[in-house]
């Protein structure tokens, strides 16, 4: 392409370089080799025919996306959570030796361990037959277990006594007509239990309880409880 020569007059000057620009700017958009601009890239991709906002529902509307993935979470939520809380708890109770140690359901002659309540509230009380203090706690537990919904706790209560026999505690639990797992601690078990809280823990008229969280948290305590804080604290 020529570029106007210095020998044309001002007269004529002007109305050719307006035609020669315009003839440069189509041959700059239309010719071989031209690049378009980032700018203008996707304007030139849609259909002249096709209106701005018919692509905007595509782009931008969020609300068309929120029922599809609100339904996931939800989904993935109600199928977690359950196994992910017992699971947790499990995780966390592995570090309690009394708590994965095998023990037998006098009643049932069932094995089971404490910690095969995972994502239940548990209660653990250590107890002897002839500790009058921890009869007083077992009615009480039996009255406040009452009140809940079973599937939510469970009452663990053994025997540290090492005189004690799952026969007589078998007995002794039916006579009474209490609520809960009744076990033979057995040396192991109330070692572990020793090391972790201390003597207390097998001192019976101290009415000594274990509590844990459907998490797996673990507290310890003595004293008797009343029904109202027994219905509360298994309530969660």
């Amino acid at each position: 392409m020529s570029r106007p020569s210095p020998r044309f007059t001002v007269a004529f000057r002007l109305p050719i370089v307006a035609a020669l620009m315009a003839a440069f700017v189509a041959a700059g958009c239309t010719g071989p080799g031209s690049d378009a601009s980032p700018s203008l890239q996707p304007q030139s991709m849609a259909p002249a025919s096709m209106p701005p906002e018919s692509m905007a529902p595509a782009m931008t509307d969020d609300a068309s996306m929120a029922p599809e993935s609100m339904a996931s979470e939800s989904m993935a939520s109600e199928s977690m959570a359950p196994a992910g809380d017992a699971s947790a708890a499990r995780d966390a109770l592995a570090h309690h030796p009394w708590a994965t140690a095998t023990l037998t359901d006098v009643t049932t002659g069932q094995p089971f361990t404490i910690a095969d309540f995972a994502g239940r509230t548990v209660f653990v009380e250590s107890m002897a037959i002839w500790c009058t203090n921890c009869r007083a706690q077992q009615g009480r537990f039996t009255d406040a277990l009452a009140q809940v919904d079973p599937d939510h706790v469970a009452y663990v209560v053994l025997t540290v006594d090492p005189s004690e026999s799952a026969d007589d505690l078998a007995r002794y639990r039916q006579s009474r007509g209490f609520t809960g797992t009744y076990a033979v601690a057995g040396k192991a078990v109330s070692t572990a239990l020793r090391d972790e809280f201390g003597a207390n823990v097998l001192t019976p008229p101290s009415v000594p309880l274990i509590m844990i969280t459907p998490a797996g948290e673990v507290t310890f305590g003595t004293g008797g409880e009343s029904v109202d804080t027994i219905v509360a604290a298994a309530a969660g």
